[in-house]
């Protein structure tokens, strides 16, 4: 079995490791690998059942900085994929390191690199002077895995953590440095037109005027759960007593977050009003 490595390093950990610190990293850190399986096997999430057969197991803790051994653990003739063959923990790892590496390459390039997928699997990037071939749903996984870089990355601060690495223990692929800590922040835009939309609101916090809603299937926006705000100075009462409805119809403007890999994200609501 592979063994791998998380390390965190920087002065906050000189006298032990704060819990709530490596709580937050290994979440983010796993939550990239998961993607990465998440998307190889084509599924929406991961289930108790399906977590039984694919995990990430601790070996070893070090002193002075949170370092862990770790392995990946995959089990189960489930694993034997039509696209990409088997899916075992070394090339589970490939794929994760494949997609850091893209996502890092694009973002670095500040939209110099141009992206052609074919086929939906094979990816090649032209940064101008050479082409890079990525194999197999990579761009998928980098995709998917964005906000969690993100999340991780932000987790650098000089004189607490001023680096992040993983991979093989005398090779880290994925290797997160204090230059680093803005380089997955997407810019936004706010479209300009407006559209209606029906969603079940479930959390709102009055004094930011703030909170999350779920849109169902049929809307003119991908079913999923967003962040939202209230545009202007709304009274947010209307808000409260929405959530005790099942469905209201909102006015809004759609706020995209800008992906180095080229797409477009909706990373927020602005509701104009609500309608019913």
């Amino acid at each position: 079995m592979e063994n791998f490595y998380f390390k965190l390093e920087g002065p906050i950990f000189q006298n032990g490791v704060p819990i709530h610190v490596a709580i937050k990293a290994w979440e983010n850190f796993l939550a990239i690998i998961d993607n990465t399986y998440l998307i190889a096997t084509n599924l929406q999430k991961i289930s108790n059942k399906e977590r039984e057969k694919y995990y990430l197991k601790a070996l070893t803790f070090k002193h002075s900085s949170f370092h862990t051994n770790f392995e990946i653990v995959c089990s189960g003739s489930q694993l034997v994929l039509p696209l990409i063959g088997f899916l075992g923990p070394q090339n589970l790892w490939e794929y994760t390191k494949e997609a850091f590496n893209l996502l890092k390459l694009m973002s670095i390039s500040n939209k110099n690199a141009k992206i052609v997928i074919k086929n939906n699997q094979n990816t090649v990037v032209n940064t101008g002077d050479t082409t890079i071939h990525y194999h197999g749903p990579v761009y998928q996984i980098a995709e998917k895995s964005l906000p969690k870089y993100k999340k991780l990355a932000h987790m650098l601060d000089p004189g607490k953590i001023e680096t992040i690495s993983a991979g093989e223990k005398h090779n880290p692929e994925m290797v997160f440095k204090l230059e680093d800590k803005n380089l997955f922040d997407l810019p936004t835009e706010i479209q300009k037109n407006s559209i209606e939309v029906k969603c079940e609101i479930f959390t709102f916090n009055k004094f930011k005027n703030d909170g999350k809603l779920r849109i169902p299937d049929g809307q003119a926006i991908p079913r999923n759960d967003y962040s939202f705000s209230i545009f202007g100075n709304q009274d947010n009462i209307n808000y409260i007593h929405s959530m005790l409805k099942n469905l209201v119809t909102i006015e809004c403007r759609l706020e995209f977050a800008i992906s180095p890999l080229g797409s477009k994200l909706i990373s927020k609501l602005h509701i104009i009003g609500i309608i019913s």
